[in-house]
């Protein structure tokens, strides 16, 4: 039987041109992460679990001066988001909780959707804390929803296809923020599915 992780690489890699790996299903979570990136104004910013680069390419176009890096543990999502980007991205194929990527290195780290796929979301939090140089934010945006459709959503999770784990409760995203070093953490709700998280390097 395949891991979540061998069951994400092979659905994303073969759901190249889906229309829900472009993102259509979250285009008003991309707003209130472009909105933060807005106050945030960073140099350099990265992409995990970036699938095609859908909100990259957002990024890309409200603020073309910003660094832009993707990371993602499918091949067929990298080639995309370098295909759709044109050389402006420094795309990796690795694993978030594994990244072959250096200490302090980004000003900005965004997660969008993403998550619910890690089998251990504190090592992919601890990672993404470890890249971020200090004074650097963390904008995290997942699913949430009331408890029982949550609970529901967590039994079905391990039987889909695409290697969902688990939903995180506000508690769980927030001490997970705080177990790997984050401080000032600003959660809301933005959508009744999903919510943004903003948390400070200090």
């Amino acid at each position: 039987m395949k891991n979540a992780k061998e069951k994400s690489r092979a659905y994303f890699n073969a759901h190249r041109k889906s229309g829900l790996a472009h993102g259509g299903y979250w285009r008003h979570d991309y707003r209130s992460q472009l909105q933060a990136i807005g106050r945030i104004k960073p140099e350099r910013l990265i992409d995990i679990g970036c699938g095609t680069g859908a909100f990259l390419c957002r990024t890309a176009e409200c603020y073309p001066d910003i660094q832009l890096s993707a990371l993602d543990l499918s091949e067929e999502m990298i080639r995309e988001t370098e295909e759709r980007l044109s050389g402006h991205v420094d795309a990796r194929v690795g694993d978030a909780e594994h990244m072959p990527l250096p200490d302090k290195a980004y000003q900005a780290v965004t997660c969008n959707m993403s998550i619910h796929h890690y089998p251990h979301p504190q090592a992919a939090v601890n990672e993404m804390y470890r890249i971020l140089e200090p004074g650097g934010y963390l904008l995290l945006n997942d699913m949430d929803c009331i408890a029982p459709i949550r609970s529901i959503a967590n039994v079905i999770f391990p039987r889909l296809p695409g290697g969902d784990v688990k939903m995180y409760n506000r508690t769980e995203i927030e001490s997970m923020l705080i177990q790997a070093g984050f401080r000032r953490l600003r959660y809301r709700k933005i959508t009744p599915f999903s919510f943004q998280c903003i948390a400070l390097k200090s």
